[in-house]
């Protein structure tokens, strides 16, 4: 009878651990505690010191609103909030205002310099349109990494405000 008892109790042990188990992660963490984690990251990341954003968190919804001087910085906001443990969706309503704006002509060269200055772009083709602050670039590139790190590298133009690639791989 006492192995019966053990057997049934091991039972409702394993039934109790694997319903807790499927609990999302997400639910154990309070609204109040992912915006604190997401104002400690962002206090911690150099670039995003001067930034003047909030940040509203209700049921592990984010929303992120404000001002950034570049697209960067709006990025890297979004990147901590996404990483966040709890965090169920993410609107990034942050707005750059640049300090001293390039002009789409001034923006579409310093492109043009990233492409020719790296060597992981050399015979790749991309197309450049910039209007009123917003790039969209058409690019086919070799490595799938090849867009991330154009697109970081646009992003820390000032006077870029918003950013499209479309992007194409060569075989």
């Amino acid at each position: 009878m006492n192995r019966n008892h053990n057997s049934k109790l091991f039972i409702l042990a394993l039934t109790v651990f694997l319903a807790v188990a499927h609990v999302p992660l997400g639910l154990a963490v309070t609204d109040k505690t992912i915006k604190q984690r997401i104002k400690e990251a962002a206090a911690n990341n150099a670039i995003l010191r001067e930034a003047k954003v909030g940040i509203v968190v209700e049921h592990g919804y984010v929303v992120l609103y404000g001002t950034v001087r570049l697209y960067s910085q709006k990025m890297a906001y979004e990147r901590i909030a996404w990483q966040t443990m709890g965090v169920v969706e993410v609107d990034d309503e942050i707005r750059v205002v640049p300090v001293r704006p390039l002009t789409d002509t001034a923006i579409k060269h310093k492109i043009r310099e990233v492409v020719k200055t790296y060597e992981r772009f050399h015979g790749a083709q991309v197309d450049i349109r910039v209007e009123d602050g917003s790039v969209f670039l058409r690019a086919t590139l070799d490595h799938p990494s090849d867009i991330l790190f154009l697109k970081h590298r646009v992003a820390e133009i000032e006077g870029v405000l918003a950013m499209e690639i479309d992007a194409a791989f060569r075989v």
